[in-house]
């Protein structure tokens, strides 16, 4: 049976960590099972549907149409990576207290439980605001699970092949405040102040098992760089995002979802979360066409240099009247190009303005890099990066972190049940 608001009232009296984590009784009976959608009715019924792709959303205004819809967080994968990108975004890296597979797994529960809850409009449990969760406006939480938490944990051998360590480049000015911690959320709105609500429910419901060790917040314009586009524009002006897997698409499914094998992860993606320090004073010194040798597209629709619009396949080894590559052989395109489905990432880029350090603005993007494989795909990409790209001159990666993404779960279950089982 449904609950009243009454009853609601009583449960969020009881105390969290017990309800969530005594004898896994809250989410009992659903691991290994089938994972089913939820639809919601308009009249607010609910009603069981058969596993399908998340449906695309389009980009809308946060103030707009946006601000009633959600995101199931139930499913076959989680929110937040085939979810179309919204307004707003932050980043979380959080730490265990005690280094234990309990306390690991009462994270992933009380994770789970809130953010059901509050993508789907409801307040979490002890909700001291529940008036703010009413606005969902997209609301997705995703959560991953770093090397070190494995480690802590004594579950190294679960390990996947496919979630590697990834080494630092040549061209990285890393701080390790900006490293991989043990959990990682990433938590999205078209909403600021439905975003800023349900980081603090959730970073407050594990204050006594986690303890927080960085935050970036990111922010992207809601209106397309170009009309019927995904991609939009990031500080340096240009189209960023362009060549990305369509989700619901068998090169999405090989560039993002991981394979069968452990079971327990299959379905799900690694993270790799770079912040990326854009150096503007000097990019602003430049003329376009130089920006645009550097970049191999064009300002001001995104079009590959040979091309007429942002769509238009990138073309290597087209050559201009004296015989050169039109796209040069250090453009970033031109390095950064995937030869296969295997080898593509999706990017989810978020931009950050942290203000004026002694006078130079800090200010850039938050680069998050879904991969099925980063050993096919993102490792040897950066590399090439690395050692060639023109456009290394104006950005340095500052922070780098990767994070196995589980895949989604059914109601009743909660993330990466089958890690600790």
């Amino acid at each position: 049976a449904l609950m009243t608001d009454h009853d609601e009232a009583k449960v969020r009296r009881v105390s969290r960590r017990g309800l969530l984590t005594a004898g896994g009784a809250a989410f009992a009976g659903a691991a290994g099972g089938v994972v089913l959608g939820r639809v919601t009715a308009p009249d607010g019924a609910s009603v069981v549907a058969e596993p399908t792709p998340r449906p695309e959303l389009s980009h809308v205004s946060p103030a707009g149409a946006s601000a009633q819809q959600t995101i199931d967080f139930y499913g076959v994968h989680q929110a937040g990576v085939d979810t179309p990108e919204q307004t707003y975004a932050t980043f979380l890296g959080l730490n265990l207290i005690s280094a234990t597979a309990q306390d690991a797994d009462s994270v992933l529960r009380i994770v789970s439980d809130d953010a059901a809850r509050l993508m789907a409009g409801r307040p979490s449990l002890g909700d001291t605001e529940p008036e703010l969760a009413e606005i969902p406006a997209r609301l997705s939480v995703t959560v991953g699970l770093g090397h070190s938490l494995f480690e802590k944990t004594g579950r190294t051998d679960r390990i996947p092949a496919y979630f590697p360590a990834i080494p630092a480049f040549s061209t990285d000015d890393l701080d390790d405040r900006w490293s991989s911690t043990d959990f990682y959320l990433q938590i999205a709105s078209d909403d600021p102040l439905t975003l800023a609500h349900a980081q603090r429910m959730i970073v407050k419901a594990l204050s006594t098992l986690t303890t927080v060790s960085w935050v970036q917040p990111g922010f992207r314009s809601p209106t397309p760089a170009n009309e019927g586009g995904r991609a939009s524009r990031n500080l340096m002006g240009q189209v960023d995002g362009t060549v990305n897997p369509l989700p619901g698409s068998a090169q999405f499914d090989t560039a993002v979802w991981t394979g069968g094998d452990p079971a327990w992860a299959a379905g799900g993606t690694v993270v790799i979360v770079r912040r990326i320090r854009m150096l503007l004073d000097e990019w602003d010194r430049m003329d376009v066409a130089a920006k645009e040798m550097v970049i191999g597209r064009r300002l001001d629709n995104g079009a590959p240099l040979g091309g007429e619009a942002e769509d238009d396949p990138v073309r290597l080894d087209v050559l201009d009247e004296s015989g050169l590559p039109v796209i040069p052989s250090s453009a970033h395109v031109r390095i950064a190009h995937a030869e296969s489905d295997e080898e593509m990432i999706l990017r989810r880029p978020y931009t950050y303005d942290a203000g004026f350090i002694d006078g130079v603005q800090d200010a850039g993007l938050i680069f998050a890099a879904y991969t099925a494989d980063p050993r096919r795909s993102f490792i040897p990409m950066q590399q090439r990066l690395a050692d060639k790209d023109a456009f290394n001159r104006w950005n340095t990666t500052i922070g780098s972190a990767t994070y196995l993404i589980p895949p989604g779960c059914a109601e009743g279950d909660y993330i990466a049940s089958g890690l600790f089982a």
